[in-house]
């Protein structure tokens, strides 16, 4: 680190991410421990909270800091840095984020703002989730019985459509157990998402959100076995995309406005990889010119999504999904979803990995689409204007006009007002 950079921390101020203290303090152990169960960041010594440079000796705060850092386990792999401005020395720690969740005496802390705080007994297993240190989808919590003799009758008759593979009745349980979908006489928390209608786990489904603008203007929730969400969610989707006109050589064809492959993709993903101890549902947002799919559950450690690997949260989940067909082969995913939006052409793909979210968005790139008649009527529509006003300005014939309205309607550009001979259109 160079003074450039280490004047620039100052500046920022204290923040979840930056500490000043004047001195190494006792509690020095339970701050690193805290930011590396966050998002890590910097402890600078000799900076006052005010971010008055007060000075340090760097090689005593360095010995203290040695050993604190004994107490913490798993140890944290810190770097540290001298940084001299006229004559007084800064020690500036550098804290990593931690791949596997960090105590001090057996609790876990964590840096919530300027302070820092132990975590709740929810709050350790909602973050060893995320970090691949709990499997939560082995833990058995259901009675066997609780599960709905169809939906495993569904599941061995999809395993064998789906991958050839036929299992006698007689060896059902035995397999179910094998995978850990049933552990003695319960079900795991998989085989609660798959066998039941998950009527305990209210969180466990998921919603669309159709948006005006920034506003939503309506919702549909589903609920069941993840299988039937997936299904149910993206039937919905399907059956409300709009279809597009577009010329490929000297043919013109109909295709719809996001590459179903891709989208259907992105949901099973969503419920195969979030994190079920978040409160919260898979999300479908419908806005005009884009398609989010938003999951609880940041990526996993060690996943890059340049050169994605198979590295589930929910193991069984995923094996499960696997046999049944959902999941066409482990690790492929994003890469499929990336070749499916290249062969559609108009739209492009954005992966958004956040701490406790992940985001799929489908983006459409309607300026391939438009002609120079297209960008003329969103010219005109600036203010709103009425069919006819447009045919007399374009000299095009009126029922031209409204195919092309309704294309420029169809990709999110342009939006009706009113009906019948008050119907007028301005740009989206």
């Amino acid at each position: 680190m160079n003074i450039e950079e280490f004047l620039k921390l100052i500046r920022e101020g204290e923040s979840e991410r930056i500490e000043f203290k004047s001195r190494v303090t006792k509690d020095i152990h339970k701050e690193i421990c805290a930011l590396a169960n966050a998002y890590g960041g910097y402890i600078i010594i000799g900076v006052g909270k005010d971010g008055k440079l007060i000075g340090c000796n760097a090689k005593e705060a360095r010995e203290k800091i040695s050993q604190s850092l004994l107490s913490i386990i798993p140890p944290v792999r810190i770097k540290t840095h001298v940084i001299k401005i006229d004559n007084k020395e800064f020690l500036v720690i550098e804290v990593p984020k931690s791949n596997t969740l960090c105590t001090v005496g057996g609790v876990a802390y964590i840096r919530v703002g300027n302070s820092i705080r132990p975590l709740s007994i929810h709050e350790i297993i909602m973050l060893s989730t995320e970090l691949g240190a709990l499997t939560w989808d082995e833990v058995p919590v259901e009675p066997f019985n609780n599960a709905k003799r169809e939906y495993i009758e569904w599941f061995f008759d999809a395993m064998e459509k789906a991958r050839g593979r036929k299992i006698p009745k007689e060896d059902w349980n035995r397999y179910l157990r094998s995978i850990k979908a049933v552990k003695g006489d319960k079900l795991t928390n998989a085989g609660v998402l798959f066998f039941t209608d998950v009527e305990t786990m209210p969180h466990a489904g998921g919603r669309i959100i159709y948006m005006r603008g920034d506003e939503p203007i309506a919702t549909k929730e589903f609920h069941g076995p993840i299988w039937k969400v997936i299904d149910e969610m993206f039937n919905e989707l399907e059956r409300n995309f709009k279809w597009l006109e577009v010329t490929v050589g000297a043919k013109r064809v109909r295709i719809p406005e996001y590459p179903p492959r891709a989208v259907r993709e992105a949901i099973i993903n969503a419920f195969a990889h979030r994190n079920y101890t978040i409160s919260s549902d898979v999300r479908v947002f419908v806005y005009a010119d884009r398609l989010i799919i938003k999951n609880p559950g940041g990526l996993m450690p060690g996943v890059d999504l340049d050169d994605p690997e198979h590295v589930p949260r929910n193991p069984v989940l995923s094996q499960l999904l696997y046999d049944s067909g959902y999941i066409e082969k482990y690790g492929y995913g994003i890469r499929m979803m990336r070749s499916e939006c290249k062969k559609h052409g108009l739209v492009e793909i954005e992966f958004k990995a956040g701490a406790n979210t992940f985001e799929v968005i489908f983006r459409k790139k309607t300026e391939e689409l438009l002609d120079e008649e297209d960008k003329i009527i969103l010219e005109l529509l600036s203010e709103p204007k009425s069919s006819g006003e447009i045919e007399r300005v374009l000299g095009l014939s009126k029922p031209t006009i409204l195919k092309r309205l309704e294309r420029l309607i169809n990709l999110g550009l342009v939006k009706k007002l009113g009906s019948g001979r008050s119907t007028k259109y301005v740009r989206a």
